[in-house]
């Protein structure tokens, strides 16, 4: 997954002093709250376009496992009528080379299962900076 950096702007000025205003520092502060939340909502949609991408893949991998396993579904319906219709060694072929088309399907179903875990897709990072952000906002607040 691509990772979404944001440049946080540190370099807050300092107030100039006892002439610092009240409504210069509330200014201040509003700005700087506005600029922070515009900021997580950016990390917020990186991490969910990246969490969209995922189930896209998995979507993908799981449709073409679904394909798979019915085509080896097919062949084993063959081999059971070639089994049953012939009872030569032909059938034994269409057997394993069904089964082995099966296990493949099932092994692609699984890992695409894998993919679409609903905890992948929580956006860690933007709830911890925003725990973070929030704690910020109240010391400057307090």
């Amino acid at each position: 997954m691509v990772e979404a950096t944001t440049e946080r702007n540190h370099s807050v000025s300092p107030p100039a002093g006892p002439t610092a205003s009240v409504t210069g520092l509330l200014k201040s502060l509003a700005d700087d709250i506005t600029r922070l939340f515009a900021q997580e909502v950016a990390l917020a949609k990186a991490e969910v376009s990246g969490a969209v991408r995922d189930i896209k893949s998995g979507v993908l991998s799981m449709a073409i496992g679904l394909g798979v396993l019915f085509a080896g579904f097919i062949i084993l319906l063959v081999a059971a009528v070639l089994g049953l219709a012939l009872f030569f060694v032909p059938w034994l072929a269409a057997l394993i080379v069904g089964g082995v088309v099966c296990l493949i399907g099932i092994i692609l179903l699984m890992s695409a299962k894998k993919s679409l875990d609903p905890q992948g897709m929580v956006p860690h990072r933007t709830i911890e900076s925003l725990r973070r952000d929030e704690a910020m906002v109240k010391r400057a607040v307090s």
